[in-house]
């Protein structure tokens, strides 16, 4: 008898441990769409015991779109700083700064359902230091090659994983969803998805099919053993879908190879041709991170300029701790080597933590390390510095 008894508590323990067994990479859905904004703000203000009222603001906003289709994906992203500030003395004259840099890609597979494609893409820039009266020239470059690989955007997987959970605690379904379900049911929650319905339907009436389409998924896994959700139950899927954040996921990976042209540089005078290669990588750990990799090498051709190869590394991790915060690290690393002039590299690494506050505004606190080795800056120490902002999520 105790045998049996023992042979029911690991059966139990089996079918508990795999209950939720659907990994983010099982998600190979190729139609899919993403996209989100932000804007942070940081303001510090000093006054008395001063000559004047002193002062140190910093803005920046960052876009990201990615689409993706079985015959071409499109992305790109957008990133824009400004830098204010003003000291206490007489003096001392206001000063600002600001940069913004655009990155797009297009890629075309050759035949639907392989991984070779040929891309396009396009680099901006554009840019002015404290100490300049203008800014300087914009920055444009155009490339074009080929290119190897696929990524899967898994994060309706993410946002379903969260509805599920959030109806289970809340005892509206009975039981877990399959994984053929949770698949299922992130093929209904894709933004892609949403966009149709909204297409269809309009911007305000589409909720009420959209839902109904999710609550039907629901109940043909057979976790919903009434008729419906209930008021309550929508109004949580509402709450998920409109008002929480669910960070990116991303799998999968993509390498590009290719020439470039720079029709414009910052200096307004060199024009060089390029030889570019890019690696993307992405991969979900369990189902509250996200790594990401992206490595950028530019060869210059017969340049015009003392700088001979420049390269940028970037590489984030995420991890879900609630529904409310996220922690969230990032490592930048730039290398750019010069033909004249000293070898440069700077790295950038920061942790902080997100917390989602009501009507999109969430609050961050940030620690960042940063050092630049070689040129003028040889003996520098890592710079230090611990922020505390407003970020505001526009999409």
């Amino acid at each position: 008898m105790k045998n049996v008894r023992l042979s029911v508590a690991v059966i139990g323990l089996l079918v508990m441990t795999n209950a939720n067994a659907v990994e983010m990479t099982d998600y190979k859905v190729v139609d899919g769409y993403y996209q989100d904004a932000y804007l942070n703000g940081q303001l510090n203000i000093s006054s008395g015991n001063q000559e004047q009222t002193s002062y140190d603001a910093h803005l920046d906003a960052n876009l990201r779109t990615v689409k993706s289709t079985l015959p071409y994906s499109w992305d790109y992203k957008v990133l824009a700083n400004s830098d204010f500030s003003q000291g206490k003395n007489d003096k001392d004259d206001s000063l600002e700064s600001y940069d913004a840099a655009a990155v797009a890609h297009f890629d075309k597979y050759f035949n639907d359902g392989e991984q070779f494609f040929m891309y396009g893409s396009g680099r901006l820039g554009y840019q002015k230091v404290a100490t300049a009266d203008d800014a300087d020239d914009p920055y444009v470059e155009v490339g074009a090659g080929v290119g190897y690989g696929r990524v899967y955007n898994a994060t309706p997987l993410a946002k379903s994983l969260r509805i599920v959970e959030d109806l289970l605690k809340y005892k509206l379904i009975k039981k877990d969803l399959s994984n053929k379900g949770y698949l299922a049911l992130a093929a209904v929650v894709d933004e892609n998805k949403e966009l149709e319905y909204i297409s269809k339907y309009g911007s305000v009436e589409y909720r009420k099919y959209w839902y109904e389409a999710i609550e039907k998924v629901i109940k043909e896994d057979g976790a919903l053993d009434k008729e419906s959700l209930g008021a309550f139950g929508i109004v949580r899927v509402n709450e998920i879908l409109t008002n929480e954040k669910v960070s990116q996921r991303l799998h999968g990976w993509k390498l590009r190879a290719g020439f470039g042209k720079i029709l414009s540089n910052y200096d307004g005078d060199s024009e060089d041709a390029t030889v570019n290669g890019e690696f993307e990588y992405g991969l979900p750990i369990g189902h509250e991170s996200q790594f990401s990799e992206n490595l950028y090498v530019s060869k210059l051709l017969d340049s015009d300029t003392d700088t001979e190869l420049s390269l940028t590394n970037t590489m984030s991790y995420t991890y879900e701790i609630s529904d409310k915060i996220d922690w969230d690290n990032n490592w930048i690393l730039s290398y750019q080597q010069n033909d004249i002039a000293d070898d440069t590299m700077s790295n950038s690494l920061s942790t902080g933590f997100i917390y989602y506050l009501a009507n999109r505004l969430n609050f961050t606190t940030t620690l960042s390390i940063s050092k630049r080795d070689g040129g003028v800056d040889e003996e520098n120490a890592w710079n230090k510095s611990l922020v505390a902002g407003v970020q505001y999520r526009l999409k």
